[in-house]
């Protein structure tokens, strides 16, 4: 098992310096966000080297309002900009050495559907479906996040997630559980993962109020009881954010961006205390 942290809720903080400061804390390694036109790739790559430092894969990059990075639009000439831009995603994983791409079927922000009966859902497994040759091609896993109901209006639950990566059904297509959006969506931490273990790749966490793990209500008990029982071994990666209002913007501002470095140290030493008592 290995602890990774996501980048992009370090908002603004230039990625040098949270490269340092992830490795420097004791992460195993990063999940960069996939914003392909903000970083030289192979400098990053470089760096992570220095630094002994993993980079684990990539955050897909697809917000809202942002047609041209929707996946399940309901324009046919944004759903092909949209996989033209996943290619490049794709390639900038394989550029990191990286093994993995988070993928979100409805641009994160996107909470009312487009199409009539099941209309957005189709769009994606076909946008989906065109990017599984590239990513073949390059050994890159897909990985399908589900997001809660509030930030997304497609795949919310884990087995939402499921069905989703059924349907595609390629193996290099898995999926992830997060539970900052469990907390919200699943009867349980449990149950989850028992459902979906053998298309587990990795598992995002943060606390119920998005912050550092303990800091919120979620019975991390019931998290490492699934954990254990699934057999999962893949990276867990931190993605709490700063106090702040808006779920879609990981900046908060001074000074609550201070916060973003207690909660990343805050949530290794519960992972690794809370994982060590789960074995």
């Amino acid at each position: 098992m290995k602890f990774s942290i996501c980048s992009w809720i370090f908002g603004d903080i230039p990625i040098e310096k949270v490269m340092q400061f992830v490795s420097q804390t004791g992460y195993d390694a990063i999940e960069i966000r996939a914003a392909v036109n903000d970083y030289k790739w192979k400098d990053l790559l470089h760096l992570s080297k220095e630094l002994s430092l993993e980079i684990g894969g990539l955050t897909g990059d697809s917000g809202w309002p942002n047609e041209e990075q929707d996946l399940a639009n309901a324009h046919s000439e944004n759903r092909q900009k949209a996989i033209e831009y996943f290619k490049r995603q794709i390639e900038a994983v394989k550029e990191v050495e990286g093994k993995y791409l988070v993928v979100c079927p409805s641009a994160v922000g996107k909470t009312s559907p487009m199409g009539l009966n099941g209309e957005d859902w189709k769009w994606a497994i076909d946008s989906v479906q065109k990017l599984v040759e590239k990513a073949g091609e390059l050994d890159i896993t897909l990985v399908i996040e589900p997001l809660n109901r509030y930030e997304s209006c497609l795949v919310n639950s884990g087995d939402d997630a499921l069905r989703f990566v059924q349907e595609v059904s390629n193996p290099k297509v898995k999926m992830l559980l997060d539970t900052y959006h469990m907390n919200i969506e699943e009867e349980d931490m449990e149950t989850p993962f028992l459902k979906t273990k053998e298309h587990l790749e990795i598992i995002h966490v943060a606390d119920s109020n998005r912050r550092a793990l303990g800091r919120g209500h979620i019975d991390f008990g019931q998290f490492a009881s699934g954990i254990n029982k699934s057999g999962f071994n893949g990276h867990i990666v931190v993605e709490c954010m700063a106090p702040g209002v808006d779920p879609f913007q990981a900046g908060k501002g001074y000074p609550a961006m201070n916060q973003i470095y207690t909660y990343a140290e805050e949530s290794l030493i519960y992972l690794k205390e809370l994982t060590k008592a789960s074995i």
